[in-house]
């Protein structure tokens, strides 16, 4: 049997094109490097939407208790090792000793104990107290070890916590209850600590010299610089103002592949683009699941592929899960036909007049004009509203649009996403969407994937899953739409960066973290 995907993917598809005589290079410590990032972080509240250019932010300062490996199964972070009680419900970490926090001070079981809690107070509208529901107490056993008691049986409990979304692991106290942005990060435990942060303008990072990774990271300054408009972004790291930037326009990908941007380096996150199309379901119209369908008939995944990413990609079937997956599910594929559109419009009971309105951040035109073209020249009045990233994370959150199309990480177990993405918890609370963006709320499927999270067996949790999936298939609160890999580009004196699939800045085994500046 394969092992999860990420082994292939890794072996097979993430690229590191570089010259092979800098493999004879020894790393050097110092030097500054400057970073375009694609968007600017919304919060300095290391707990609050835990997602996207925020999430990839904060791994450079915060860290969990375990990480992933290429494999996607859990590994030793700043808990050394765990154990399971006999019934599922109690893992005790014990936690490596000596890291310190960026303030110098020594963290502690009850450092982990205080930054979960946090997490699942609602007052913190932290991304956690979704992912986290399960979770009944946590204890501080002694200085080093730490117990979490379910309520449940969880079967991806130790995947979930392999990340920092769950929570940050912080000094306790130091975050104020009921603060969805602070003045400045708190401390973590990362290899680089958070110096200072102008909006929209730049967030400086020095390198924490008394990280536990003795000798690591080699950068003394990393200065993060949002550029939202892609070509702007390639052009500065041509002209030497970035250093390294991610997102490369895809024209520039295949300029540098050809060999015509000498001195431009290039790493790829094949499935690091998965792209769905979110519907908000609490939408007057798109209440209407044929509505939705309408939409789909009305897409063709391999031209915005050929149009948008310069034939980078390919159409995805299942919610963040690619064919080289074991959590594959084999469904139809829903391909573009106008007249199947043209019939469920009227069944959805919609007139000449309905126009639909995709809401996207700006910097992202290129394929949503494709989209809007393609729904157009299907039979569907659809418009553009261009936003700027902040707001564009608040309209989905306090669901005032109709559609977008947005991004998400791979799924490395489904329990790590569909219950949180699908599950009906956000909508009967009402109060903000902080992962299930559409409003989508569905019993049976809500059914299964907790069955689904409360077992070992692989064929068991396969098949409920399954059932899980093909729900969201026919109901189509979100779609998944295509992958596409997303590529760093970097000048010639960036040396030893390398990304994983889901194109995360700094990881465990590569990243930011082993990145080093030559002379």
């Amino acid at each position: 049997m394969k092992r999860i995907f990420f082994i292939a993917a890794a072996l097979a598809t993430l690229a590191h094109i570089g010259s092979l005589a800098w493999a004879a290079e020894s790393p050097r410590h110092g030097g500054r490097l400057v970073f375009g990032i694609a968007s600017d972080i919304i919060s300095l509240n290391p707990f609050h939407r835990t997602q996207s250019t925020d999430k990839f932010v904060r791994e450079l300062t915060f860290e969990a208790l375990l990480d992933l490996d290429d494999g996607g199964q859990p590994i030793p972070w700043l808990a050394v090792s765990w154990t399971v009680s006999p019934d599922g419900k109690t893992y005790a970490f014990r936690l490596r000793r000596g890291v310190k926090f960026h303030n110098d001070k020594e963290l502690t079981a009850e450092d982990v104990k205080w930054s979960a809690d946090y997490a699942l107070d609602q007052k913190n509208a932290a991304t956690g107290l979704t992912i986290l529901k399960n979770v009944r107490e946590v204890k501080a056993k002694d200085k080093y070890t730490v117990e979490f008691v379910l309520k449940e049986p969880e079967a991806g409990f130790l995947i979930s916590l392999a990340a920092i979304d769950p929570f940050v692991v912080v000094p306790q106290g130091l975050v104020p209850t009921g603060k969805t942005n602070l003045p400045a990060f708190p401390p973590g435990t990362g290899p680089f600590v958070f110096k200072d942060y102008k909006t929209a303008r730049e967030i400086v990072f020095t390198r924490n010299k008394n990280y536990w990774q003795k000798g690591l990271p080699y950068i003394d300054e990393l200065v993060l610089k949002p550029a939202e408009d892609h070509q702007t972004r390639f052009i500065s790291l041509r002209a030497g103002d970035f250093d390294i930037i991610e997102r490369t326009p895809y024209a520039f990908v295949r300029k540098v592949l050809n060999g015509e941007e000498p001195g431009i380096k290039i790493a790829e996150a094949k499935y690091s683009g998965f792209r769905r199309l979110v519907f908000n379901v609490t939408d007057p119209h798109l209440n209407n699941a044929k509505l939705r369908r309408a939409v789909l008939y009305a897409l063709d995944a391999r031209e915005f592929i050929k149009g948008a990413n310069w034939g980078f990609g390919e159409p995805s079937m299942v919610w963040g899960i690619p064919k080289v997956s074991r959590w594959y599910v084999d469904l139809p594929e829903i391909k573009r036909d106008p007249a199947k559109v043209k019939a469920l419009l009227k069944e959805a009971g919609v007139g000449a007049d309905f126009e639909l309105t995709i809401v996207a951040e700006i910097g992202e035109q290129v394929e949503n004009q494709i989209l809007q073209q393609q729904l157009v020249t299907a039979g569907i009045n659809a418009k553009v509203d261009y936003v700027e990233h902040g707001l564009y994370v608040n309209r989905r959150r306090n669901g005032q649009f109709m559609m977008s199309i947005s991004g998400s990480k791979l799924v490395t177990d489904p329990s790590d996403s569909y219950p949180f993405r699908f599950g009906c918890e956000e909508t009967k609370k009402g109060k903000g969407r902080i992962m299930n963006y559409s409003g989508y709320c569905n019993e049976e499927f809500d059914r299964l994937v907790d069955e689904a999270g409360r077992i070992n067996d692989f064929k068991k949790r396969y098949e409920l899953y399954a059932k899980a999936i093909r729900i969201l298939h026919e109901d189509a609160p979100e779609a998944p739409f295509v992958f596409v890999p997303r590529f760093f580009t970097f000048r010639q004196k960036v040396r030893g960066f390398e990304t994983d699939v889901n194109g995360r800045y700094n990881a465990s085994t590569r990243g930011l973290l082993k990145t080093w500046v030559a002379n």
